[in-house]
């Protein structure tokens, strides 16, 4: 790149901007002078055409008032005839041509036959002129041009009898050009302009007062001369020596051929006059242009020094040599202090400035470094350098073939502990896991924490499956000892997915994806286990997201239904209220069962919205039953963990009770055991905001989970329902038995309920009576009922008593 000094750039500029100015004064002077020039010539023109016109005029006056005495002279208005004032008309000829230029004279009668003639026959464009004196009965006159041109003049008679006969005279224009020439001192000439077959311009004088003049100034003609353009702005034509001016001037605008006066004026010295104005101008304006140079160099000459002294100076700084900077860029004091004195003192400011920040940079980096590649919390690679790590393994099969292998896992409900304990537990247990973690691999291997409390292992260099398998078991191994902290003991838990590779084009997020894919599976098929990926992974994925984007349709159009499974008190035999069950209505599948769909809901989040809409339903369902006459029917409804640990649950949950005029007694609350002890310190919160409304509680598929005493001492629990897989087993299986029968002695203990759910059969029933189990439902008693099957239910079954009477007696019977 060329180089150009700031000071040149400065004189340039200047310069510039001193040339502009320049050009601009001394175009506008040349352009005003031009201007001036225009406006003499437009005078001129004008004071031709107003000459023109004057002297025309003359030559008619004079013929026409020279007709009138004349046909008086000859009493012509006492005559019968025209033939006397015919016969006369000869004997004035001589006089005629002497004195006005007369070429023909024509006496036409009434009926336009002539009575007398002098000179040609009469063309077209006469005989047409006397018509229109006829007609107008007035005098006429027009210019008609032939090889010269002519005025035309057309006088109408009248006789004794009131007869009307045209005296047509022709009269040469030579008076008229040359008392023009006379006048303004020019020359002058008469032409036409006709257009050839080709469409190129002719033009042919016709008369001038200066034929040579003439003939040179036509054949200087430029060959795309336009006549209606210099008819309208002039024509400057240069002849040997001298200059001309063309002024042309339509003889008659209604004239079908165009016909022209020129007036050349010879403007040599105003040519010359304007030559030496602009020379003149251009001299002073280089004068002025040399004396602006010189002041600028000279004014520029100290500060481009200067600033060169700097620049030379500064690339010192950039070497990190700051003293020998400023002892090189220290500019001796002037006079006066100016823009450039602050700039240096400036300047060795920052070079003291830089020295500190040069020794601050050089510590920062290597921080900044930890920061780009390492995690803040747990010190290991992040998902910059894992990104990189994978990258750099994988190309190292093209020269060592072999796997890469990936490991990427997921603490198991590690959110639940985050937000049932403290922010700085899960920290804790990140810090742990990170330190479990680096003590299982090699010095070759890579943990990285890939965000959140996902985790990722990279195997470089292994030669098969076994490898990565062997690295999944003990991380899990590693896991299942519980981790200390400070407030208590944590168990935790791992899924892992696993992708290997010996293909050394695939990319690191290829292979990402596929580990993530398969910690998916491992984390739907119960957590706490490892999967290595496969195509059908890939395939399951899109169903899922197919039938994720079906679920949240389906929340839109209303495609969710409730069922109603009744309970039976076996203390009183009554019906003690329902159980909602939710079903989906798919428009093609028809009725899906929730363990199809709960899954994906969860997932995707949605479980919270179908949450809400599932209890406004029951509010409806519970008015229904109200207005059949089931006024203490409690219907029990299932809550999801999530939505359970909504903080706005309680406040939602009493607004759509206010809406609908209802009461918490109408209804029953059911969770899960793994959602209770999960979230022990928030659950609580929430129970007791909802117990205070009125909402009774029921922990579902007790026996599954847990099944610890110490949290059920803890909560406002009324209800323990005992899952069907132990009653559908207690006729068979002796251990399924006395579960149900420790249950049952359990929960009366701590002076709660216990319902049985699936009974299928009057067995089952025999053996929950024997033991005083609280509530049974099953489809020994009723499946789930649709609404419009529901009130059927309540009307013929339950209201006439019928029901769950006979299935009682039934039993009792047996």
């Amino acid at each position: 790149m060329r180089y150009l000094s700031l000071s040149w750039k400065m004189l340039l500029l200047m310069l510039s901007m001193l040339l502009v100015l320049l050009v601009w004064f001394t175009s506008l002077s040349l352009l005003h002078m031009n201007e001036q020039f225009k406006r003499q010539q437009a005078q001129r023109k004008i004071q031709g055409q107003q000459y023109f016109q004057y002297y025309n005029q003359s030559v008619e006056q004079q013929l026409f008032s020279w007709m009138q005495s004349y046909a008086e002279l000859q009493q012509l208005n006492r005559q019968p005839d025209f033939s006397h004032f015919a016969a006369a008309l000869p004997q004035q000829i001589e006089l005629l041509q002497f004195n006005f230029s007369v070429q023909q004279l024509t006496l036409l009668g009434p009926d336009q036959q002539p009575l007398y003639q002098h000179g040609a026959a009469l063309p077209i464009d006469h005989l047409a002129m006397a018509q229109r004196t006829l007609a107008a009965q007035s005098p006429q006159s027009v210019i008609w041009c032939d090889i010269q041109c002519y005025k035309v003049l057309g006088l109408p008679l009248l006789n004794a009898q009131g007869d009307v006969a045209v005296l047509l005279m022709v009269t040469e224009l030579s008076e008229v050009l040359y008392n023009i020439h006379q006048t303004l001192g020019t020359e002058v000439a008469l032409f036409s302009a006709d257009k050839a077959a080709g469409g190129e311009q002719q033009v042919r004088l016709l008369q001038t007062s200066d034929k040579a003049l003439m003939q040179a100034i036509y054949q200087q003609l430029p060959l795309d001369f336009d006549i209606g353009a210099a008819s309208i702005d002039g024509l400057i034509i240069d002849v040997t020596q001298y200059s001309y001016y063309l002024h042309l001037i339509p003889l008659a605008p209604e004239d079908s051929k165009a016909h022209y006066l020129l007036m050349v004026e010879n403007v040599s010295a105003e040519m010359q006059d304007k030559q030496h104005y602009q020379r003149k101008i251009v001299w002073v304006a280089v004068a002025c242009f040399i004396g602006m140079l010189l002041l600028i160099l000279l004014i520029s000459r100290r500060i481009t020094s200067r600033i060169l002294r700097l620049a030379n100076a500064l690339p010192l700084l950039a070497q990190r040599r700051y003293q020998e900077f400023r002892q090189s860029s220290q500019l001796k004091p002037g006079l006066l202090q100016d823009e450039l004195s602050t700039f240096n003192q400036s300047v060795l400011t920052l070079s003291y400035q830089l020295e500190d920040l040069d020794q601050q940079l050089a510590d920062n980096t290597a921080r900044l470094q930890q920061m780009a590649m390492f995690d803040q919390l747990t010190g290991l690679a992040n998902r910059n350098l894992l990104q990189y790590q994978l990258q750099q393994a994988l190309s190292a099969l093209v020269t060592h073939p072999g796997y890469v292998g990936l490991l990427f896992l997921d603490l198991d409900k590690f959110k639940n502990i985050n937000n049932s304990r403290t922010h700085a537990v899960g920290d804790q247990l990140l810090l742990q896991t990170a330190n479990r973690l680096q003590s299982l691999v090699a010095a070759a291997d890579i943990v990285c924490r890939f965000g959140g409390d996902e985790f990722a292992i990279v195997l470089p260099h292994i030669t098969g499956h076994e490898q990565a398998e062997l690295m999944a078991s003990q991380v899990l191994a590693a896991f299942g000892e519980p981790f200390q902290l400070e407030q208590a003991a944590v168990s935790l838990s791992a899924s892992i997915g696993l992708s290997l590779t010996s293909n050394a084009e695939l990319s690191p997020e290829e292979l990402i994806r596929r580990a993530d894919l398969a910690m998916y599976q491992a984390k739907n098929n119960g957590r706490n286990c490892y999967y290595a990926f496969n195509e059908q992974m890939s395939s399951d994925l899109a169903t899922r997201l197919q039938l994720e984007a079906e679920l949240r349709r389906a929340l839109e159009l209303q495609q969710f239904r409730l069922f109603l499974q009744p309970q039976v008190d076996l203390r009183s035999g009554h019906l003690a209220g329902f159980e909602a069950l939710l079903r989906w209505q798919h428009p093609e599948r028809g009725l899906v069962p929730p363990d199809e769909f709960i899954s994906v809901l969860e997932q995707a989040q949605l479980i919270v919205d179908v949450g809400y809409w599932v209890f406004e339903r029951c509010c409806q369902l519970s008015i229904e039953l109200n207005t059949l006459g089931l006024n203490n029917t409690v219907i029990a409804l299932n809550l999801a963990a999530d939505q359970f640990l909504q903080p706005e649950l309680p406040q939602r949950f009493q607004q759509l009770l206010q809406q609908y005029q209802l009461r918490g007694e109408q209804f029953e609350l059911e969770l899960t055991e793994s959602t209770l002890v999960s979230h022990v310190g928030q659950t609580l919160d929430v129970m007791h905001q909802l117990k205070a409304l009125g909402f009774a509680f029921a922990i579902d598929d007790f026996g599954t989970g847990y099944s610890s005493l110490n949290y059920l001492k803890r909560m406002p629990v009324d209800t323990i329902k005992i899952d069907k897989t132990f009653v559908l087993g207690m006729l068979d299986n002796s251990s399924d038995y006395q579960i149900i029968v420790s249950t049952i002695a359990m929960v009366h203990k701590l002076g709660l309920q216990v319902v049985a759910e699936g009974v299928e059969a009057q067995q089952h029933l025999q053996m929950l009576q024997q033991h005083h189990c609280d509530m049974v439902q099953g489809y020994y008693f009723s499946r789930p009922l649709a609404p419009a099957q529901l009130i059927e239910f309540v009307r013929d079954e339950v209201l006439q008593q019928n029901w769950p009477a006979r299935l009682l007696s039934c039993s009792n019977k047996d």
